[in-house]
């Protein structure tokens, strides 16, 4: 958003433009309209905090024609990353080609306004997905001001308040302050293994305790501990698919995990993160947030970026066995600052293909779930394969970390059991 106020601002310090001859067939009301209703005023209204600018009126997309042409023209608005090219998902907020081409001829030929008693019908806005309902709210117990610079990981643990079994059908993660939060991953901890975490809580001085790598400060917690939800820029409130949930016994124990980032030079502010959840207490079929990555990286083995490279990419693949059956509902793509582009995707036994989601052009602020149209069931013998590309223009060498400067390759899916 800044670039597209600077922009705008330029604009406005040059003077008026000249009035730019129409030669454009191309109008707001029966061409532009569909496609930013479609995309765009989801986020950008009058009413929304996600948009800097109201797109809901002619009057406004006129105002903002030159900043609407620069945005779709370099493709960072919309900000949807994944390739329709791969698979197909739902609400997608994507534009064609050719609709990307007309928007910018549009706004850069003088944006008409065209018939408005001819308007073309306005699709239902796409907006962001919002729980229908509330049923619980957790929130770190005190405000934490990052400790550690550039990188503080930090855990909170919360009590599950339930005191019968329940199942989590859907989530929305709020962090405290955007300004350093680098992402959130709440852990859910068994309760046989609350006394534990309370020792680690209890062994560190200050809120919460230190805990990089998994929510017990290694990698075998990280590996063993299930995922409640995640966040991370870009990313919002999201329902599981009816009928499936995460079961979380009473006595349980959420370690909250809050990766902090402060730019070197200034001074943080305090946190206070919260995740709002959707519960039932009928039983659902099992489901489960699963991340996919090689260990092996995360140990700090095999996943180098060289120094003054571009295009360097690492891959990992997981073989399906007898017993893993599942279907796969969303992924997500996680990498940090140097990520360039990311790819999941399914090689069968018979030697065929399926692609899963691919993110040419991979940008750390908008690090979205994309839900399947049609859910990934798994079968013996497929192959699921995670790539990630990075470009690293710097002097030193680059692999896994937990620091901002670090990298990583991850992908995020909801699977739950397959169907009958």
């Amino acid at each position: 958003m800044i670039t597209a106020l600077s922009l705008l601002s330029s604009l406005a310090c040059e003077g008026e433009p000249a009035q730019e001859v129409l030669t454009t067939d191309l109008s707001y009301h029966q061409d532009v309209a569909p496609l930013l209703s479609r995309s765009c005023v989801g986020c950008h209204d009058a009413g929304s905090s996600l948009g800097a600018m109201d797109l809901s009126t002619f009057e406004q997309a006129e105002i903002w024609a030159p900043v609407i042409a620069t945005e779709v023209e370099a493709g960072t608005m919309p900000p949807w990353r994944a390739s329709t090219d791969c698979n197909s998902y739902k609400d997608t907020l994507a534009l064609s080609d050719e609709e990307k081409a007309d928007i910018v001829e549009w706004a850069t030929r003088g944006a008409p306004e065209g018939d408005p008693e001819s308007a073309s019908e306005l699709p239902e806005p796409r907006k962001p997905e919002v729980l229908d309902r509330v049923d619980m709210e957790l929130t770190m117990p005190v405000a934490f001001t990052p400790a550690a610079s550039p990188d503080d990981y930090r855990c909170f643990l919360m009590d599950w308040p339930a005191e019968e079994e329940v199942w989590v059908t859907g989530f929305e993660i709020t962090p405290g302050n955007y300004e350093t939060v680098h992402h959130v991953i709440p852990y859910l901890i068994d309760p046989d293994d609350a006394d534990s975490y309370r020792a680690l809580d209890e062994e560190d001085e200050g809120e919460g305790y230190r805990c990089y790598g998994g929510p017990g400060g290694d990698v075998t917690t990280l590996i063993n501990t299930r995922w409640l939800g995640s966040w991370a820029p870009g990313g919002g409130a999201r329902s599981f698919p009816e009928g499936t949930g995460l079961r979380v016994q009473p006595g349980s124990m959420v370690a909250f995990q809050v990766h902090y980032y402060v730019e070197p030079g200034t001074t943080p502010g305090p946190d206070q993160s919260s995740i709002q959840l959707k519960i039932e207490e009928e039983a659902q079929g099992w489901g489960d947030v699963q991340p996919w990555t090689d260990v092996q990286w995360v140990l700090g083995l095999g996943m180098e970026i060289p120094p003054e490279t571009n295009g360097t990419t690492h891959t990992f693949s997981y073989e399906v066995g007898d017993g893993d059956r599942f279907a796969m509902h969303s992924l997500a793509l996680h990498m940090h600052t140097l990520g360039r582009s990311g790819r999941m995707s399914v090689k069968h036994a018979d030697g065929s293909e399926t692609c899963l989601i691919d993110v040419p052009a991979y940008d750390f602020n908008w690090q979205r779930s994309y839900e399947l149209e049609t859910p990934y069931v798994s079968a013996p013998g497929d192959i699921i394969e995670l790539s990630c590309t990075w470009d690293n223009p710097g002097k030193d060498a680059v692999s896994w970390g937990d620091g901002t400067g670090d990298e990583m390759c991850l992908g995020v899916s909801y699977l739950s059991g397959p169907p009958e």
